[in-house]
C-alpha cells in the first residue's frame, strides 16, 4: 500500500485534499508545522485546528514546532517578502523541505497539499509552485489533488499510486 504525508493545516483545502487521497486507499499521515507567528486562532479555537481535522479524517498527525529554524527565513528570505513582511516562497520551501525529510524518514512516497492554483498570489502560481518543488528537492513528488488536472501529472500519478481521474481541476 502507498503512503503519503499530508500537509494538514485544518483548513478546508487541506482537509479536502487529504480526503481525496485517503479515499483512494492510500495510507495518510498528516503533518503540521508551528511557529510563533501562527495566527490561525479564531473564535476560540486553538492554533491546532489540524488536530481535530486529523481526528475527523482518521489519520495520524505529527506536529513540529519549527520557530527557531524559521526565524532565519523571516530575517533574510531568499525570494523576498509578500504583504506584511511574509516570506511566502521561502516559507513554503522550508515547510516542504521539512515535510520531505519526514516523508523519507517515514517511508512515504509523496506529499499531499491542499494548494489551489491561483488561490494565493505569492505561492500558488504555477511558476512559484515549480520553484518550491525544485528548491525543496521534491520535484514531481507533491500531489495537489484540488488542482491536479490543471498541472502536469506527478510521479505518483504516473506510477499509478494515485488515480488522476479522481483528482480535481479547481
Amino acid at each position: 500500500m502507498a503512503k503519503a504525508i499530508a500537509l494538514l493545516s485544518g483548513g478546508l483545502d487541506s482537509i479536502l485534499a487529504t480526503r481525496l487521497i485517503k479515499d483512494q486507499g492510500i495510507e495518510i499521515e498528516a503533518v503540521n508545522f508551528l511557529t510563533i507567528f501562527c495566527n490561525c486562532t479564531s473564535r476560540g479555537k486553538t492554533c491546532l485546528a489540524s488536530t481535530s481535522a486529523a481526528a475527523s479524517l482518521g489519520v495520524g498527525l505529527k506536529v513540529f514546532e519549527v520557530t527557531k529554524e524559521y526565524i532565519n527565513i523571516v530575517k533574510a528570505p531568499k525570494h523576498g517578502y509578500g504583504r506584511n513582511l511574509n516570506p511566502c516562497l521561502d516559507c513554503r520551501i522550508f515547510i516542504f523541505k521539512k515535510a520531505g525529510e519526514y516523508m523519507r524518514w517515514s517511508g512515504a512516497s509523496f506529499i499531499v497539499t491542499g494548494e489551489v492554483l491561483g488561490e494565493r498570489p505569492m505561492s500558488q502560481r504555477m511558476d512559484a509552485m515549480r520553484i518550491i518543488e525544485e528548491e525543496s528537492g521534491l520535484t514531481g513528488l507533491i500531489v495537489r489533488p484540488l488542482c491536479a488536472k490543471l498541472m502536469e501529472p506527478t510521479i505518483p500519478e504516473k506510477e499509478g499510486l494515485v488515480d488522476r481521474e479522481k483528482l480535481l481541476g479547481i
